[in-house]
């Protein structure tokens, strides 16, 4: 075999053919040029954008008066809020206000109970959970609500269920203020859940209503505040406790038992004779329940109409207005109006006490402030 007898040469030996500088094909030194280039042009790159988002950031976006500049994400989310008409999940509630009261944007049944969130709050039901609203919790919704968009809560709050589609302990009633009140089936009577709260309020205690086409109520008061005190600063115990009402101005300064007075269409203020209709069925069968008694009876029926009793009707113990303005007895006892007067100056009432099982029976001054719950027609 004829060997080759070439020498070895290196790289640095080839020639091109055209003579000239020998060419270098040494790897390693090309790959480190390659190298820095390339960071070079990399961190080129990082300090221009670094640059640019500096700019968008502290020079083009606005500044949040609040806090520190907003950034593009939040700008985007403020932008889609805009669109007020946007419902994404067609339940009737848009999306940002579902945002707001926490359902969500992309299922109508947030709870997945089977029923629309739309459809849960108008009637008093959590989307968020298998509960109903308390009333405060309703309350603050409804509120919300109407801050929002006005036409939504006529919407879903605004009008009175006709009777002829009405159905007690399900439906809602609204009142010439739009307040909005649960319902309840007790035996064969229909209840308003919660008392009534629509109304002016007066200023202070002993700032008199009158017969003035306006509606006048008190909100209930600590324990012994004086009828001078300024009255407005309790405004959110008429939220949850409902107003205080002198009988007049309950009724409507109509005599009439049974007459309608403040209530809703449809509804009236209840007489002693259905007032006693419920206590009598509420009652532990062992018991006494004496129609016409002057004083405590018919046990168990005061506990079970208590706020958390077992009836549902859940009487808050709002206390009383005096007649020299000055306010009683407020989370100690509840006084009821009732449309049958005694007098010119006495109609019944009914007390609850947080100490006593049993309902109280009494006349008292018409000029006195108490609560009133309506009973469906």
């Amino acid at each position: 075999m004829e060997q080759n007898n070439q020498p070895n040469k290196n790289n640095a030996d080839i020639k091109l053919d055209g003579g000239g500088e020998p060419i270098d094909f040494n790897p390693k030194k090309n790959l480190s040029q390659k190298t820095v280039a390339l960071v070079l042009v990399f961190v080129i790159l990082i300090i221009a954008g670094s640059f640019y988002y500096f700019y968008k950031v502290n020079i083009m976006l606005p500044i949040n008066d609040n806090g520190p500049k907003e950034n593009i994400e939040t700008i985007k989310d403020k932008e889609a809020e805009v669109d007020k008409n946007l419902d994404t999940d067609q339940d009737k509630l848009p999306d940002y206000l579902e945002k707001i009261l926490g359902t969500k944007i992309n299922n109508p049944d947030t709870d997945g109970d089977g029923y629309d969130d739309f459809d849960e709050i108008k009637n008093g039901y959590s989307p968020l959970t298998s509960e109903k609203y308390s009333a405060e919790e309703w309350d603050n919704v409804k509120e919300k609500i109407k801050g929002e968009d006005e036409g939504l809560f006529g919407e879903m709050f605004g009008g009175v269920v006709s009777n002829s589609d009405f159905t007690c302990g399900t439906d809602i009633v609204a009142d010439i203020d739009n307040n909005i009140y649960n319902t309840v089936l007790i035996g064969t009577q229909c209840w308003l859940k919660q008392n009534l709260r629509t109304g002016t309020q007066l200023a202070t205690g002993n700032t008199t209503p009158s017969n003035n086409g306006t509606i006048e109520k008190w909100c209930p008061a600590p324990s012994g505040t004086a009828g001078t005190v300024d009255n407005i600063q309790y405004a959110a115990n008429c939220v949850t406790d409902g107003g205080l009402y002198q009988w007049n101005e309950a009724m409507g300064y109509v005599t009439t038992e049974g007459a309608q007075g403040i209530c809703p269409t449809g509804w009236h203020i209840p007489t002693d004779a259905q007032q006693y209709i419920l206590e009598n069925y509420l009652k532990d069968g062992a018991n006494t329940c004496v129609s016409t008694r002057t004083g405590w009876d018919c046990d168990t029926a005061g506990t079970k109409l208590k706020v958390g009793g077992t009836s549902g009707f859940e009487g808050i113990l709002a206390g009383l207005r005096s007649t020299d303005g000055s306010f009683y007895n407020r989370l100690t006892n509840a006084y009821l109006w009732y449309s049958s007067q005694y007098d010119a100056s006495f109609a019944w009432e009914r007390i609850l006490s947080s100490g006593s099982s049993t309902v109280y029976r009494y006349l008292s001054n018409k000029a006195y402030g108490f609560s009133v719950r309506c009973l469906k027609d």
